[in-house]
């Protein structure tokens, strides 16, 4: 009874590792329909790509400090949030260094290989080439399930630098000579959106509050015409 049960749940290990390339590529293909709208409306928001580019560079600058933190963050038009953090003065003293490194050409800093459109870039990247291997394999007659297995594998492969090129690009803009750093504060749990996971997080968390003087950062976000200074 024991060995039937061993192969059930063998049977149904198996089948799930068999079919994970195809359902990784079908969830992924949803993100055609997500992602590149986000995409274009980060990259109209020229605030939102500096302030992303600042966050990147403080959390560089802490991690240079100490390294082997872990450190997350997120931008937001007033700024950004650091999670995983020990006290204001840390975040507010490593900010003013980033922007300073910032403003004297150091643009490296706003690239950040775990930045979270490393995830957008794999699912961008499985979606198109699960798509072209589809393609490809039922024109030229060759094995579908061993082409999505490679489309699958070369997505995980071209993630970082694809992330890499759309941060550069797309994401982040390092050029930080109109902004100024206002001063950080705790995170209000409100703001994680994350219930009670956002009250657990709120306690290591601070918002870094960022103001631009540069009348051109003032741009159209959304088809409604809103718009942010």
């Amino acid at each position: 009874m024991a060995l039937v049960l061993v192969l059930f749940v063998a049977f149904f290990v198996v089948l799930f590792l068999f079919l994970l390339p195809i359902l990784f590529s079908l969830q992924a293909v949803g993100s055609l329909f997500v992602y590149p709208k986000q995409l274009r409306a980060v990259l109209g928001n020229r605030i939102l790509r500096r302030n992303h580019a600042l966050e990147h560079a403080t959390i560089v600058v802490m991690m240079e400090r100490e390294p082997g933190r872990k450190l997350n963050g997120f931008s937001t038009d007033d700024g950004f949030f650091v999670q995983g953090v020990r006290s204001m003065e840390e975040v507010d003293s490593a900010a003013r260094e980033a922007l300073r490194r910032l403003r004297r050409g150091q643009k490296r800093l706003a690239i950040h290989r775990n930045c979270g459109t490393t995830i957008v870039a794999a699912n961008l990247l499985t979606a198109v080439l699960f798509l072209l291997s589809l393609g490809v394999g039922i024109y030229m007659g060759w094995p579908l399930y061993l082409m999505v297995v490679g489309s699958v594998v070369a997505a995980l492969l071209l993630r970082v630098p694809l992330s890499l090129l759309l941060q550069r690009f797309v994401t982040t803009d390092a050029d930080l000579s109109n902004a100024e750093v206002g001063w950080v504060e705790p995170a209000n749990p409100r703001d994680l959106r994350g219930g009670v996971f956002g009250l657990l997080l709120a306690a290591s968390t601070v918002q870094v509050r960022v103001f631009h003087t540069d009348p051109d950062a003032v741009e159209i976000l959304r088809d409604d015409g809103a718009v942010v200074r």
